[in-house]
């Protein structure tokens, strides 16, 4: 009888952790499924990294970059720290731990790496 309560004391705190650890994934789950919706432009904060979906044409295009909305309500290139002249319609925080960094080998963002440069002629 001895050994049985000992194993029971044994299993609670290993029960414990368990229950805490599986807690932890589904609020983990929840809270990225929260933040994966996307919410009306109108309620974007200012000051906070952004993914924003814009209109191009008839179509919406998701920016491949963070951007923020400043205190004046310009929207900045989180990476470049360069302002940007668009018109969002939806948004949803980033969530990417990094946005791929601006091809600017070579000089400009436009000269492509195999084209010579008439610095190279």
């Amino acid at each position: 009888m001895n050994v049985d309560n000992d194993q029971k004391l044994d299993s609670s705190p290993y029960l414990v952790d368990v229950m805490g650890a599986v807690d932890r994934k589904i609020h983990d789950y929840l809270l990225r499924q929260h933040l994966s919706l996307w919410h009306p432009i109108s309620t974007a904060p200012d000051n906070h990294d952004l993914e924003l979906t814009v209109l191009d044409g008839g179509s919406a295009v998701v920016l491949p970059f963070p951007c923020r909305r400043t205190n004046t309500g310009q929207w900045v290139n989180t990476d470049l720290r360069t302002s940007i002249h668009i018109r969002p319609i939806k948004w949803r925080p980033w969530q990417k731990a990094k946005a791929p960094k601006p091809r600017l080998e070579g000089g400009f963002p436009h000269t492509r790496q195999n084209e010579p440069r008439w610095s190279d002629t």
